[in-house]
């Protein structure tokens, strides 16, 4: 994977976590250590993580044929997407849809990294891994609040 691959990857990623979505790799620490850890611990393992991901995948894989379709990727999004809109006020919900919907196509296409029509559970997880990764700070293979104080101490 190229370097312009995870940052698109991450751009993806970031998009998609932009509305709050349940199981994104979100941008934010706070929020990807909630959402992520699975045990309750207040970190995130590597194997943690990889099962969420992969659970992830395989709800959103309606027809289980391991691939998710345009339709099983953005539907999946809109389900989503339309609960968080009832939160907004209704003058703006339908442009908010529009543009939420325009952005699923975009990073639908991005996470197709082979334009095979299909996301792959290894194009799926690519993204993940680059959150994870942008997340471990300290590079011990988890994500925890200690990789906040890493982020906040610039390398000499």
């Amino acid at each position: 994977m190229t370097i312009k691959t995870i940052r698109i990857a991450l751009a993806a990623a970031a998009s998609l976590a932009a509305i709050g979505t349940a199981h994104a790799a979100s941008h934010d620490l706070a929020t990807f250590i909630r959402e992520q850890d699975l045990d309750g611990d207040g970190k995130v393992s590597k194997d943690e993580f990889q099962r969420g991901r992969d659970a992830e995948f395989a709800r959103m894989d309606r027809n289980h044929d391991g691939v998710l379709s345009h339709d099983e990727y953005v539907g999946d999004y809109r389900e989503r997407l339309e609960k968080e809109l009832l939160t907004e006020p209704a003058a703006s919900r339908e442009e908010e849809r529009v543009r939420q919907l325009r952005q699923a196509d975009v990073r639908f296409g991005v996470l197709d990294s082979d334009h095979s029509g299909g996301i792959t559970s290894a194009e799926f997880a690519a993204t993940g891994w680059g959150m994870f990764l942008h997340h471990d700070t300290n590079h011990d293979g988890w994500v925890s609040a200690e990789d906040a104080a890493t982020k906040a101490d610039p390398a000499p």
